[in-house]
C-alpha cells in the first residue's frame, strides 16, 4: 500500500480508483449537507490539479480556489491520492493541504475537526484515562510531541506528531489554531462565535 516504500509504482497507480471513489463519496456528502443548510459549496479534488514529487507538493495552483471563494461559494477540498512525479502516486494529506493553503491565503484561524476533544496525552480508544491537553506552545511542545504518535487506525500521512509539528509552524505566523471534536454538536458554531469550547489551542 501507500504506507509501504517497497510497493511497486504500478501497484500504487492501480490503487487510485478505489481511493478516489471513497474520497469522492465522503466529499459529496459534505457538499450535499452544506448546500442543504443554505451554504453553497463545491468539491475541488486535489487529484484533478495537484502533483507531488517524492511525497511533497510540487505543483498546487490556487487560482481555481480563489475564484470559487470570490464567487461566494465555499470550497470543499480534501486529502487525496495524487500523481507523484517520482513515485507514480502518493497520498496528499488534509493536514498538508491546510498548511499549504494557510500559508497562501493567511486566514485568521484554522479549526481542525477530529473525533476527540483535541490532543490527548494517550490514545483515548485504548486508554480511557487519557488526559486532554488544552494548550500546546513552545514551552511544552517537546513534551507533547514525545507523547503523541501515529493514529490508532492505519495512517499513511504521519499521524498526530506530524500534524502538531505542522500546526506549530502555522501558529508562528499569527494564526489561531484549534483542534476540537467535530462530532459534538454546537462546538464548531461556538468556535465561530468565539465562545468557550473544549479543545486544544496551538500557539507559538
Amino acid at each position: 500500500g501507500f504506507g509501504n516504500p517497497d510497493t511497486a509504482p504500478k501497484q500504487l497507480l492501480a490503487g487510485i480508483p478505489e481511493i478516489r471513489h471513497n474520497m469522492s463519496l465522503l466529499a459529496s456528502k459534505v457538499e450535499k449537507e452544506l448546500n442543504a443548510q443554505g451554504i453553497p459549496g463545491v468539491v475541488i479534488s486535489p487529484f484533478m490539479f495537484v502533483t507531488l514529487r517524492d511525497n511533497l507538493i510540487d505543483h498546487f495552483p490556487t487560482k481555481i480556489i480563489e475564484e470559487t471563494l470570490n464567487a461566494g461559494t465555499t470550497v470543499i477540498i480534501h486529502g487525496d491520492v495524487c500523481i507523484d512525479e517520482t513515485k507514480s502516486a502518493s497520498i496528499l494529506s488534509g493536514d498538508t493541504i491546510v498548511k499549504y493553503l494557510t500559508e497562501h491565503f493567511s486566514p485568521k484561524a484554522v479549526f481542525i475537526g477530529t473525533n476527540v476533544d483535541g490532543v490527548m496525552d494517550d490514545d483515548p480508544s485504548v486508554n480511557p484515562n487519557a488526559k486532554h491537553i488544552p494548550l500546546i506552545n513552545n514551552s511544552n511542545k517537546n513534551r507533547i510531541l514525545s507523547l503523541t504518535g501515529p493514529s490508532s487506525s492505519t495512517d499513511v500521512t504521519g499521524g498526530m506528531t506530524k500534524k502538531i509539528t505542522e500546526l506549530l509552524d502555522l501558529a508562528s505566523q499569527n494564526v489561531d489554531i484549534v483542534i476540537f471534536n467535530l462530532l459534538v454538536a454546537g462546538r464548531l458554531t461556538a468556535l465561530f462565535e468565539n465562545d468557550s469550547v473544549i479543545c486544544t489551542r496551538i500557539q507559538s
